[in-house]
């Protein structure tokens, strides 16, 4: 038996398809971003100004932050399977209803929904890891969830730039339905359940939710760790909600065009996801964060020096962005780990809550950026710079806290 072939079998007996957790992972990000190329388009179709259509984005980060924190619970209590395939019937069902929506807030409240279903796919995958698997096991999983999670929303806006000049608004949405169509017929064959018994045995109320998140919400550790990877990709949604419509009136960039551009991010980050395992049995969990987080802080205060300096161009624009993926790509799977690892016995309620925090980061940057958004290059950098400088003072809280926990232990 190979070392991946170990890997994939947990001491259950249970067997996971890392392949299907993945593209679960990811079909929540693509039908994030896959739209962002289209904002433009939007904006026309609709009469909308641009600060408008930034909820076409936000409505969903919104979405998958509410509701990843009650799935993760309801499947403590009813098993990952049944939430996941009721999700994925959410998600058609209103991925249908963005297609053909006839008004912008129609629209908006369709990917609000549209995003509660497509909060489980994500949702479940984690949860389903941490049921199984711990230590290394658990990383090779992750590494191939974070890659596909972050390889979607890098990659979705080259789709969406290229489909929806081809067949427009609604072949994207009636796509993304099919997407939808093929991860519940797969999940339906290939995802087992998971669940350990003992969590079914608790009734589901709003007091233990609320119970449960905020016993969470007490761990600084989890809270740190859950920061980071929430800072992991709030600033590149961020930047998505201004970059397309900057793109087209600076640069003459189509969606296609503009796809192209965003795609290097995801070969980036698919390539530092892959090989973080790899580099953890070289230098440790602890050295590789360390060092990644310091260069991401150090990326995130150049680039804006770097375009006031040099100019704004496309290559300004975009390659601080390639390297920060690669970068990020390395340490992703290692923070999504430690936070729902850091309370095994609710993994679904710490992996809900800790998508909740990433989405309510991703949410509020994005609103904020597009109503501050100057309509300059040099404002396209400011999100990712406060992300970073963030993501550096949470690790040095995470610092802070695990020492005390590590001397106890």
């Amino acid at each position: 038996m190979s070392a991946t072939e170990s890997l994939a079998t947990s001491t259950t007996g249970l067997a996971l398809s890392r392949w299907q957790l993945a593209a679960s992972s990811a079909l929540s990000p693509f039908a994030l971003v896959v739209v962002s190329p289209m904002l433009p388009e939007f904006r026309r179709m609709f009469d909308a100004t641009e600060a408008d259509v930034q909820y076409v984005i936000s409505a969903y980060l919104f979405g998958l932050c509410l509701a990843q924190l009650v799935l993760g619970a309801l499947s403590d209590r009813f098993g990952r399977r049944a939430v996941l395939l009721t999700s994925l019937m959410v998600y058609i069902a209103m991925t249908v209803v963005c297609a053909y929506a006839p008004t912008l807030d129609i629209l908006i409240m369709a990917r609000f929904v549209q995003a509660c279903g497509a909060a489980g796919t994500a949702a479940i995958a984690r949860a389903s890891v941490h049921d199984i698997h711990r230590g290394d096991a658990a990383a090779y999983y992750m590494s191939y969830i974070a890659a596909a999670h972050s390889f979607a929303h890098t990659s979705a806006p080259v789709v969406g730039g290229f489909v929806g000049d081809a067949v427009g608004i609604t072949g994207v949405f009636m796509g993304l339905a099919a997407l939808g169509v093929v991860m519940l017929v797969w999940s339906w064959h290939s995802m087992p359940e998971t669940r350990p018994r003992a969590l079914g045995q608790r009734a589901v109320s709003i007091a233990n939710l609320i119970t449960d998140n905020v016993l969470m919400m007490r761990s600084p550790i989890f809270v740190c760790y859950a920061l980071i990877y929430g800072l992991t990709g709030a600033p590149f949604f961020a930047f998505l909600a201004a970059a397309p419509s900057y793109f087209a009136d600076h640069f003459g960039a189509t969606g296609g065009a503009f796809g192209v551009y965003w795609s290097f991010m995801s070969v980036a980050f698919l390539a530092g996801a892959m090989t973080s395992a790899h580099l953890v049995n070289r230098m440790g969990s602890h050295a590789l964060i360390k060092w990644m987080i310091l260069t991401a802080g150090m990326i995130g205060l150049g680039w804006p020096v770097l375009v006031s300096v040099a100019g704004v161009t496309v290559f300004n624009l975009i390659a601080p962005l390639v390297l920060l993926s690669g970068v990020l790509g390395l340490i992703t799977p290692l923070t999504l780990s430690g936070a729902i690892g850091a309370h095994p016995q609710q993994t679904g309620a710490a992996s809900g809550l800790c998508g909740a925090l990433t989405m309510a980061c991703s949410a509020v940057l994005t609103i904020v950026a597009g109503h501050f958004y100057d309509g300059t290059g040099l404002g396209l950098t400011w999100p990712l710079t406060v992300s970073m400088v963030a993501m550096v003072g949470s690790y040095l809280g995470l610092r802070f806290f695990e020492r005390p926990a590590a001397k106890a232990a």
